[in-house]
């Protein structure tokens, strides 16, 4: 591996800066006043900060200074990312204005690096497959020097301790709002975080959130982390936009619950030292797209099952469609990359192809184009179906539930309620579903 491609994968890997780290011993409350001390003693001010300037200032210390540490005991390369964007700071802990004001300091005096965020090209891309010939838009990357790692330990505090130094809080934003999607050099990306307005709506979505995450806290989960949750909403620069585009939750880390694979979850996983299950809605979305043209759910088990297709294949499918909202003509290039990946056999399966088979089979997709229901209308009757279970799960049942979006993680014990609890809610909204249980083998 080239100098290059070791640069590539470094900042690939980074963790995202979050602020939910605080000081949790007096060893690293002592090297936070040390940090404080060595950067205040270059600044150059004309007067004094209020004193309200003052905390702040301090807070952002404090919390940049955690992340970067707790950063050195996760990941090897020690990177960490954030955009500086305006937007990403909305309802943070660490202004925009603060956060840039501590990183310069630390930067100028030894204690941060800095690699500058934007378009990475891909060391890796050979013009097949999945990968991409460039990373676009990567957030700033930092990382402590080993100037900052000689001090820390001049305290106590080495990358394989620190865990015992630092302590993880909940979010404080907790609903975000995106821009609509956008398409650049033929892919698809998320649209820009967007500044939120205040209002009795948007405290009522954070109450709810936060109320769940105080919740899911307190309960003992083992071999993996629940860090807590923020709801992300989308198309919120459409004229229409309501608090009622996307929605899903998200527990934000690499280290999160929700990155393990299916098999990983159900076989480590425990929940209050009790085994987890898993249960699914079956095809969630065309579920809800049935029900939102006002039909009834087949009576075939399966809603993906289709004689002589791959249900990945038609599952695949059905999602393009519903991301783009019409019957799709060609296959994403990294839709077709996954499946061949998986040893799919994609011979003369054009997606006009598929799409006529599929068709046939679900003759309710020809609505699409007309429908006018998008992905993140899909999208938000679902995240409040899943919500909704949740909140019966823990105010009638006392059962801890772990969103997985289309679906919950529960106590093994719980699965039959939790069940029934995902088609109530359904049935709430004028919806049908079908769930599958899954425990470990």
């Amino acid at each position: 591996m080239n100098q290059l491609q070791e640069i590539f994968e470094e900042l690939n890997d980074a963790i995202h800066m979050g602020f939910q780290r605080r000081n949790k011993s007096m060893e690293s409350k002592n090297l936070c006043v040390t940090i404080t001390n060595h950067i205040i003693n270059i600044e150059t001010r004309r007067r004094s900060r209020k004193l309200k300037d003052k905390l702040s200032f301090m807070l952002g210390i404090e919390l940049i200074l955690a992340d970067l540490m707790v950063a050195s005991s996760i990941v090897e390369s020690r990177w960490v990312y954030r955009s500086s964007g305006n937007d990403r700071f909305s309802h943070e802990l660490v202004k925009r204005v603060t956060f840039k004001k501590v990183i310069n300091l630390m930067e100028s005096a030894g204690l941060v690096e800095r690699a500058r965020g934007g378009n990475h090209s891909n060391p890796f891309h050979n013009g097949e497959g999945k990968s991409r010939a460039f990373n676009p838009g990567l957030a700033t990357r930092f990382r402590a020097t080993e100037y900052l790692l000689s001090i820390a330990a001049t305290h106590g505090i080495k990358p394989e301790n620190i865990p015992q130094h630092y302590l993880r809080t909940l979010p404080t934003n907790v609903i975000k709002k995106r821009a609509s999607p956008i398409t650049q050099r033929g892919r698809r990306v998320n649209g820009r975080v967007m500044p939120v307005v205040l209002s009795d709506k948007y405290e009522l979505l954070a109450h709810e959130v936060k109320v769940i995450n105080r919740y899911l806290d307190k309960q003992h989960l083992e071999n993996t982390v629940f860090s807590g949750y923020y709801r992300s909403f989308n198309m919120g620069n459409e004229p229409s936009f309501n608090w009622d585009k996307g929605g899903r939750l998200y527990s934000p880390g690499k280290d999160s619950y929700q990155k393990l694979k299916k098999e990983q979850r159900l076989s480590t996983m425990r929940i209050n030292h009790e085994p987890v299950a898993e249960v699914d809605i079956n095809a969630s979305y065309l579920s809800i797209f049935y029900g939102m043209n006002g039909h009834r759910l087949p009576t075939k088990e399966d809603l993906y099952k289709i004689p002589g297709l791959h249900r990945k294949i038609v599952k695949a499918w059905i999602h393009s469609a519903f991301g783009k909202g019409a019957l799709p003509a060609r296959w994403p290039s990294e839709a077709k990359a996954k499946l061949i990946d998986e040893g799919i056999c994609m011979d003369k399966l054009t997606m006009t192809k598929v799409g006529r088979r599929v068709c046939t089979e679900i003759p309710i997709l020809s609505l699409l184009a007309t429908s006018n229901i998008t992905w993140a209308d899909l999208m938000f009757k679902e995240s409040e179906a899943v919500i909704a279970a949740m909140i019966s799960l823990r105010e009638n049942f006392n059962i801890p539930a772990y969103s997985m979006h289309d679906g919950l993680i529960v106590p093994e014990s719980g699965k039959d309620v939790a069940a029934n609890e995902i088609m109530r809610a359904f049935d709430d909204l004028g919806l049908e579903c079908r769930v599958k249980i899954e425990t470990q083998p």
